[in-house]
This record gives structure tokens, C-alpha cells and sequence, in this order.
């Protein structure tokens, strides 16, 4: 059974997320800009929708025996018990991919450990709220890998797409660094 406690963490980084993206909107941007911007703010509040909210359907494979830490059930085999949750893990990190390359070019190597540090980050978050308030959710290590791959193919797409006439499109929606701004003194 669900109960209310369970969704503050949710609301809490969705807070935090509508305080981060009205502080990117407060300055000009072009049209492309705030399209990316504000589409990412939707995308994220979707992601954490469907990660750091309690569930009751998300009770892994069942041909898999978990590893129990407390409460929290862990699969630490690798492509061991796949389902359809492996292959709509990786589409659920693509968009994000292109958002990471819509913001900021990064080597390659810098995305692989991006996308790495990306599943870590959701799982452990997982992991915590699973021991804090019961989230009922797997930490599964085919989520880290298949989160990775989603962003790296995200961000892999945009690459490949600047390099086609569809780069036009790319330039219109990446997101320009805006320096601050500093008044002249006139004296």
C-alpha cells in the first residue's frame, strides 16, 4: 500500500527542479532555447515520475531470485533475468542523451562515464528511498547499463545528426552558455 510519505521525495526534487528551470528561463533566450529548455523540465519530472515513485507493479523478472540488503531487493548479475524493462530502460535515457548534447559538448569518453554515473545515481537513489520510506523498488545493475546506453545513444544521434542537414535544427535548439552579466561602471 502506497501511502503519502512515500511521494515526498518526488515532490521534493520536483520543487527543486521548477526553482532550477525558472532561474534558466529568467534570462533571454531564443525561442529553440526555451523549447529545450522547457521540454527538459517536463522529460525530467516524467523520469522522476517513473523512478522515485513507489510502485507496485515493479517486482522484477520472475525466474530471478533477488539479493536482499534489508528491505531492498538487488540484482547484481548482469543480463541475467531480462524483460521488456531492459530495452524500455535504454528508450527512457535516449531523450536525455540529447539533451546532454544540446547543452554541453562532451569528449566521448566523458559520456560513457556520464551515462555510468546517470544509472548509479537513479539506482542509488533507489536504494536509499527503498531503506527510507519503502519505495518498493529493485536495484538491478541492468538498470545502470541500460540507462547508460540510453543516454549514450541519445547523445550519439545528436552527433551524428550535426553532421547532416539536419544540423540546422540542432543549432536551433542547443542551449547557449549565458555569461553573467556585468554592469560597466561609467566614472
Amino acid at each position: 500500500m502506497t501511502v503519502f510519505y512515500q511521494w515526498i521525495p518526488y515532490l521534493v526534487a520536483l520543487f527543486a527542479l521548477m526553482v532550477w528551470l525558472g532561474q534558466l528561463t529568467s534570462t533571454k533566450r531564443t525561442a529553440g532555447e526555451m523549447i529545450t529548455i522547457v521540454s527538459f523540465g517536463v522529460y525530467m519530472a516524467v523520469l522522476g515520475f517513473l523512478t522515485l515513485t513507489p510502485t507496485a507493479y515493479n517486482y522484477g523478472v520472475p525466474t530471478l531470485t533477488p539479493v536482499w540488503f534489508g528491505p531492498v531487493p538487488m540484482n547484481f548479475r548482469a543480463f541475467q533475468g531480462m524483460s521488456l524493462d531492459f530495452y524500455l530502460n535504454i528508450l527512457m535515457t535516449v531523450p536525455l542523451g540529447v539533451y546532454l548534447a544540446l547543452w554541453k559538448p562532451l569528449k566521448a569518453w566523458k559520456v560513457v562515464v556520464a551515462g555510468i554515473l546517470l544509472g548509479l545515481t537513479i539506482e542509488g537513489t533507489q536504494f536509499c528511498l527503498d531503506w527510507g520510506v519503502h519505495l518498493e523498488r529493485w536495484v538491478d545493475i541492468n538498470d545502470v547499463i541500460t540507462n547508460a546506453a540510453g543516454l549514450m545513444v541519445g547523445y550519439a544521434a545528436v552527433a551524428l545528426f550535426s553532421r547532416t542537414p539536419f544540423k540546422i535544427l540542432i543549432h536551433f535548439f542547443k542551449v547557449r552558455p549565458h555569461a553573467l552579466r556585468t554592469v560597466k561602471k561609467t566614472a
